[in-house]
């Protein structure tokens, strides 16, 4: 049980004191004197408690106490010359401003400091309760400076109660005082019969006049209870309050702001593991990670990277079910992928559409597997491969192979160092590409492939550049494919005639014969070869 009282109230016009204060009383709490004027009037102590909370000493000029005198309910003392001031500060004294009914505690010299080792008290004794029960206004005031600054007065107020002779109120008691969440208490007091009862918790305010104890029932967090007993006249009455507290295990919170230096765990039932945020507030965390057998990061909302620099790694599976959009500013409006030297981006089904008037830009290898896709050459490089120069009927891709197929065991090594190359020229461009004749034993098997892309009614010359080492024994595999584009594969046998305009208008001194190829059955392929 704990005692809420005296009320503590501070003036907003007022600056607030540099020092802090608490007040108690004795008795607790102070008795009104018999209503009869024959009877002896009670006598009642003030108790002043003050101290320097701040690192900083403060100059403190004189403390002022006030204690309303006279024979009304709001007046404390019948007679402010039978009250005893002390004060525990040495070199300090006491006197009564008896006009403005003000207790008087200066230092000798001009100020003294306070400091935060440097507590005192003001003690107010014999004072003589006057016969009406009410609230008085205790008012402290000070006057402080902190360094150098100007004095100033600041005030304080403590409301003390003068309660009939016969009330009581005592012994608040919470049973249990630990309990589970959604637990029981039941709170007991004793009281006297001549005022009104409230018991007050979170937004519950019970009316308890006639009881002595209540039965609270499914509480899931921790409770203060506070027990209000309100007495006299209803113009000024006198309130007494007593608290008592229940601590929940695992409680329920409900709280403004949260701020957490440490790990913060949730945890609950298989269908209670939610975090709900109001939809009017905002939810703001560093890290969200899944975790256990079925760790997942669900939002049924927007996710936002508001800020320039945010960004979302995604290291496992990454589903899009509805539409994808990226926009950005100016300059960022890129999309990077990046799936390491083993990895693709694979579009499994739909299509890839491009907008006109933008460009499909490749600056490395671009390999097109379709089941359209025509074999024009496949065979081992040791076999040879006459220069040969295509015509394309329609737009597609032309795409060049070579794989190294013997490896060393490090005795033939100068051969690591020769090569087979293949050559693609269209538009005027050469392109080529290049795999070692011999590779070292126990390595991946060398593999180098291009495209490149002939337009409709282009050619494209392919050459092989197989000349092994002298008494070298390399070998690789050479293929050449076409892929048309808008279903193909769109392709017919082309004239000399044709070849030899293409070749005059791009300049070459000679019209090679093309090999043709068309949309019938391509020729079959050899089998995969593999290294020996």
């Amino acid at each position: 049980m704990a005692l809420v009282s005296p009320t503590r109230t501070a003036d907003p016009t007022a600056n607030e004191p540099l020092l802090a204060y608490t007040l108690t009383t004795s008795p607790d709490p102070l008795k009104a004197s018999p209503e009869n004027p024959q009877a002896p009037e009670e006598r009642g102590e003030l108790h002043i408690v003050g101290s320097r909370h701040s690192g900083t000493p403060a100059d403190v000029q004189w403390i002022r106490v006030k204690v309303p005198a006279g024979p009304m309910s709001p007046d404390l003392a019948s007679d402010l010359a039978k009250v005893t001031p002390r004060i525990s500060l040495s070199g300090w004294t006491a006197r009564l401003d008896a006009a403005a009914k003000e207790f008087v505690f200066s230092p000798s010299a001009g100020h003294a400091p306070i400091g935060p080792d440097t507590g005192f008290t003001i003690q107010l004794s014999e004072i003589p309760v006057n016969r009406k029960v009410g609230t008085s206004p205790i008012t402290i005031t000070e006057s402080s400076r902190a360094g150098s600054s100007a004095f100033q007065s600041r005030t304080v107020a403590f409301n003390v109660g003068k309660f009939p002779a016969d009330f009581y109120l005592r012994n608040l008691i919470c049973t249990p005082l630990v309990i589970n969440n959604g637990g029981d208490v039941t709170l007991t007091w004793e009281r006297s019969a001549n005022a009104t009862y409230e018991l007050l918790y979170g937004d519950t305010n019970l009316d308890v006049t006639k009881d002595t104890t209540k039965r609270i029932t499914n509480v899931k967090s921790d409770t203060t209870f506070y027990l209000r007993g309100t007495t006299g006249d209803a113009s000024n009455p006198v309130v007494r309050i007593l608290s008592a507290q229940v601590s929940v295990l695992k409680p329920d919170l409900e709280i403004g702001n949260l701020i957490v230096h440490g790990t913060t765990q949730l945890k609950g039932a298989t269908s209670t593991k939610d975090l709900t945020v109001n939809t009017a507030n905002t939810l703001h965390v560093r890290t969200i990670e899944g975790s256990g057998s079925y760790g997942a990061l669900a939002i049924g909302g927007r996710l936002t990277l508001s800020t320039e620099g945010r960004e979302v790694n995604v290291l496992s599976k990454f589903t899009v079910a509805g539409t994808t959009q990226l926009n950005g500013s100016t300059n960022t409006k890129n999309l990077t992928v990046d799936p390491g030297a083993g990895g693709y981006l694979w579009l499994k089904t739909g299509r890839l559409d491009t907008a006109a008037g933008t460009n499909l830009n490749a600056y490395g290898a671009v390999g097109i597997l379709k089941n359209s896709s025509q074999t024009l050459h496949s065979h081992y490089i040791s076999q040879g491969y006459r220069e040969t120069t295509y015509r394309a009927d329609g737009d597609g891709f032309l795409t060049l192979v070579l794989k190294c197929l013997v490896y060393t065991p490090y005795n033939d090594w100068q051969e690591l160092n020769a090569y087979f190359t293949a050559y693609a020229t269209t538009a005027g461009v050469t392109r080529g590409i290049s795999v070692p004749q011999m590779q070292v034993q126990g390595s991946r098997q060398v593999t180098s492939q291009m495209s490149v892309p002939v337009a409709k009614g282009g050619t494209v010359k392919v050459s092989l550049d197989s000349a092994p080492t002298p008494g070298g024994t390399g070998n690789g595999f050479f293929s050449v494919y076409w892929t048309p584009l808008g279903g193909g594969p769109n392709l017919t046998p082309a004239t000399a005639a044709e070849i030899a305009e293409h070749d005059e208008q791009n300049g070459s001194d000679r019209a090679e014969v093309p090999e043709t190829f068309t949309s019938d059955a391509p020729p079959a392929s050899e089998t995969e070869p593999s290294a020996r």
